[in-house]
């Protein structure tokens, strides 16, 4: 008889036994898998978070990941930095979020007529453009068919919660960041602004937001993966998440208190001599820093494309290379007087005009003023005069020290649209060029280049380098400060002194008196240079006027040009009176002690 309790043991012994390295392969395959699992958690959580949190993310998210934010433009408040010991920047460019209202039509339940009536009070405040706002709108909302219309840009999040209120459907909003400049059209010239370039790329274009576009814009983010044949994602594919990198801040030399006063009276000067255009500059001689720095006519950067002239996107003050005229005479003297050929004494006589080959150069005035010193053609502003000392400075040199005061190059501002100026005529052979050229006719310079040159004089005979941008601020936290070469002496310090004395000579005693500050010695030069055209001098005239105080230590270097205006014949009645004004304003903002007089 069978013992089946026994089958029984030694059948369960016998399966057990064959059964458990199974049951281990199994819990090791388990915990392999387990594994992976883990290492696959760990990839994706940690390793890979950005890319799969970026594709979780919603559309706003991942552009603000994906595409950076682009710096901002700054100035210091100076002034109100010394009160508080703390740094107070100003912004001149900022990014700032708008809305986008739009449309979709085939949800729409009212009649386009009525959702205009409700809307396009909300949208066009201004009463004029109303009426054809609201045609445009009609016709929009009329396109049934149509999934997605805009209806207008830039639109203020108050704005925004009057038509929410309304309740319409169809009508819906979404947030979008534009370039904004709180300051409007002061220093628009300088900053130029952000829009579309003839590439369709939208960009920095003029000025510093032209210059420095790849700073400011930074680096754009990547999300990258592989996909299968039908655009899905392939799990154990490659993949990257890159964030993007924000662009950097700017931080600009200008004192936002003079900038504001200097830009503010020339375009109110501007408009009441008519002039067609005007520039200023106002840089420290001794350091090449632009205190200000404008241009009219300017314009506003947040609404760049309504202008009737393209022409005011041009900084002036580098954009424009003119005959200066008179103002370039005392760099002639320079010349004449660092090689020692002329002393602010030495006299010539005048004959009111000089014969050169078949041409006859007079004098502005038309009159002979028979035996002059140096320091009398300045105040005179005699153009025989400085063809007497350009003749015993010889052609060479002359041309020698025009060079060395950086005319014919670009000063290498940072900024856009800078020209070089044109001084080639002064390596032709005919006398005639360099005589012209010695009062500033048949050569041209910028404005900048004026006040770089004249701070030469200015500062014991060094020549700096302008510079605008104070520093940049990345968004790592770096910060790149200007780098700035060292000054250049190109004339020596009694040079300066002498020329200095004589430019004094020409406020207290010449053509520039109406240029003269109560308290100060200031040092200037009236120019009234005629406007080429067609080959031809024309009754037009550039005036300028430029100068520097107080005379031991000055605190500047200004120049003032208009073009062509209509209302006064000389610089010394249009443009001295202004540099009058603004120099006492700058003295007494900088808390400027008057000189012993």
């Amino acid at each position: 008889m069978w013992d089946l309790t026994r089958w029984k043991r030694k059948k369960k012994y016998t399966l057990g036994k064959n059964f458990e390295p199974r049951i281990k392969i199994v819990a090791v395959f388990f915990a392999v898998l387990a594994l992976l699992i883990i290492a696959r958690l760990f990839d994706f959580q940690v390793l890979k978070f950005d890319f799969y949190y970026a594709l979780a993310s919603d559309q706003h998210e991942i552009y603000q990941k994906l595409f950076p934010e682009r710096g901002s433009i700054f100035l210091k408040d100076k002034a109100g930095s010394a009160l508080s010991k703390q740094e107070i920047l100003y912004p001149l460019a900022i990014n700032k979020d708008y809305n986008l209202v739009y449309a979709q039509p085939k949800f729409i339940d009212k009649k386009p007529d009525e959702i205009t009536e409700l809307l396009a009070p909300i949208l066009e405040p201004n009463e004029e453009n109303l009426e054809d706002f609201e045609k445009e709108l009609i016709e929009k909302l009329s396109k049934t068919d149509d999934p997605y219309e805009p209806l207008k840009h830039k639109v203020e999040d108050s704005q925004v919660e009057m038509i929410e209120q309304l309740e319409l459907n169809g009508i819906k909003s979404v947030k979008e960041t534009f370039r904004y400049y709180p300051e409007k059209n002061i220093s628009s010239n300088i900053l130029g602004y952000v829009g579309f370039a003839r590439d369709g790329i939208k960009k920095g274009l003029y000025g510093v937001e032209g210059y420095f576009n790849q700073q400011l814009s930074g680096q754009q983010g990547t999300v990258k993966s592989e996909k299968d044949i039908a655009g899905r994602l392939i799990s154990v594919g490659d993949k990257e998440f890159v964030r993007a990198e924000d662009g950097a801040d700017i931080i600009l030399t200008l004192d936002k208190t003079v900038q504001f006063e200097v830009c503010s009276q020339l375009n109110m000067h501007a408009e009441i001599i008519e002039a067609k255009s005007a520039a200023a500059v106002i840089m420290h001689p001794k350091t090449g820093e632009i205190i200000a720095m404008c241009s009219y006519p300017d314009f506003d950067p947040n609404d760049y494309g309504n202008i009737e002239d393209i022409s005011a996107y041009n900084n002036r003050a580098i954009f424009e290379a003119y005959e200066p005229g008179s103002i370039f005479k005392p760099i002639t003297m320079a010349a004449g007087l660092d090689l020692g050929v002329i002393t602010p004494e030495t006299t010539y006589f005048d004959d009111g005009f000089v014969k050169i080959d078949e041409f006859t150069i007079r004098n502005a005035d038309k009159k002979a003023h028979g035996k002059q010193t140096m320091t009398q053609v300045l105040e005179k502003s005699l153009n025989t005069g400085t063809i007497f000392a350009v003749r015993q400075i010889g052609k060479r040199d002359f041309r020698k020290y025009v060079e060395k005061f950086g005319f014919g190059e670009k000063t290498d501002i940072q900024l856009d649209t800078e020209v070089a100026g044109d001084i080639s005529s002064l390596k032709k052979r005919s006398e005639v060029f360099e005589a012209t050229g010695s009062f500033g006719q048949g050569i041209t310079a910028t404005p900048l280049q004026m006040v770089q040159a004249f701070s030469a004089i200015a500062n014991g005979g060094k020549l700096v380098t302008p510079y605008i941008i104070e520093e940049i601020r990345q968004a790592d936290g770096v910060v790149i400060k200007t780098n700035r070469p060292r000054p250049k002496q190109i004339i020596s310090s009694k040079t300066s002194t002498l020329l200095s004395g004589m430019m004094v000579s020409v406020v207290k005693n010449g053509q520039g008196q109406a240029a003269s500050v109560p308290g100060y010695y200031v040092a200037g030069k009236t120019g009234t240079a005629q406007i080429a055209e067609g080959g031809e001098y024309s009754n037009k005239t550039n005036h300028s006027f430029i100068g520097f105080a107080p005379i031991k230590a000055p605190a500047f270097t200004m120049i003032l040009k208009f073009e062509n205006p209509k209302k006064g014949s000389y610089s010394s009645v249009t443009t001295a009176p202004l540099f009058s004004r603004l120099a006492k304003f700058i003295l007494d903002y900088y808390h400027v002690m008057p000189d012993a007089l």
